[in-house]
């Protein structure tokens, strides 16, 4: 497995804890009333705010780990970190996937607005997890083309 695709398997991983505790998170915050009064967007926003950086270092740290341990385990003190034409084709349809997800939930999320009466807090939620679940099937969409050889 190269190092592309162990960072890639990384980001899949840390991508579903994300979700999950975001998911349970708000979930929790609404049933306890969080979201009922004037200040919902803010407390969302303000909830928001903090995952993003913990994601973020999340990412970074299991990346670190996962080197040092793949080096340890496979007693190769260097990394191959070559990223060949291939790598970027595969990086390239990957972002284009995730670009994908994002503008179908944005769209989704501005027609809910127009024509079903959904309130803001639910289409900044909507938009949030096509966020997410965009980043998540670009990188399943790169881990395919990996495992398959494209």
């Amino acid at each position: 497995m190269t190092h592309e695709e162990r960072s890639n398997l990384i980001a899949i991983f840390s991508a579903l804890a994300v979700i999950i505790y975001l998911a349970l998170k708000l979930s929790g915050m609404n049933e306890a009333g969080a979201f009922a009064g004037p200040d919902a967007v803010k407390i969302w926003a303000r909830t928001v705010l903090w995952i993003i950086p913990i994601s973020i270092v999340s990412m970074i740290v299991l990346t670190i780990l996962a080197t040092i341990l793949f080096a340890i385990v496979t007693n190769t003190p260097d990394p191959v970190l070559i990223v060949d034409e291939r790598d970027r084709q595969i990086g390239s349809w990957g972002t284009k996937v995730s670009i994908l997800a994002v503008s179908a939930g944005f769209i989704m999320s501005i027609i809910a607005l127009a024509f079903f009466g959904w309130t803001a807090l639910a289409a900044l939620n909507c938009i949030f997890f096509s966020f997410a679940i965009g980043d998540l099937f670009g990188n399943l969409t790169k881990m395919f083309l990996w495992r398959r050889g494209v």
